[in-house]
């Protein structure tokens, strides 16, 4: 029997979950678009689209790491680096759209972003070439910081639900 099919089917529903999860804690309400935000914001309906083709960037790096080899350990620790990751993902989503407390988000994206990098480093003795496919992710996550701080800055203090 082929099993070939295992982690593409893996990395798709780890990745549709976090980014159902993270959609369903995700309120755009009267809240969210009563903050002040930066000039150079993208517009809310560009998001989807951006986290969708990060996640199927993401995803495809999974695969081929998966697919490249490693000893158990190092296939654990990826894998461990990824559930990281998709817990801060939707950990940050909680806390700046559900808590509404994006000073609180602020605290958690630099780890949620050391996440991904870890994602990166644990793919490499996996699969070396696995890495440029997390790319993507760190940069988005990158501007994100930057909007979170800027979100921040332009409405605090917060008081939250």
């Amino acid at each position: 029997m082929d099993a070939s099919w295992i982690p593409v089917t893996g990395a798709v529903a780890f990745w549709a979950s976090v980014a159902t999860v993270g959609a369903l804690v995700t309120d755009i309400g009267p809240w969210y678009k009563g903050l002040r935000q930066p000039a150079w914001k993208p517009r809310d309906a560009l998001f989807g689209p951006i986290w969708t083709a990060v996640f199927l960037s993401a995803g495809y790096g999974c695969v081929i790491a998966w697919r490249g080899g490693g000893t158990p350990a190092e296939r654990w620790t990826f894998l461990a680096a990824c559930l990281v990751n998709g817990i801060g993902n939707v950990w940050w989503s909680w806390l700046f759209f559900r808590s509404r407390r994006p000073d609180w988000a602020m605290r958690q994206v630099f780890p949620f972003w050391l996440s991904i990098l870890w994602m990166y480093w644990a793919s490499r003795p996996l699969a070396y070439e696995a890495g440029i496919w997390f790319a993507p992710y760190l940069a988005w996550v990158a501007a994100a910081i930057y909007l979170n701080w800027c979100v921040v800055r332009l409405n605090a203090p917060f008081r939250g639900r």
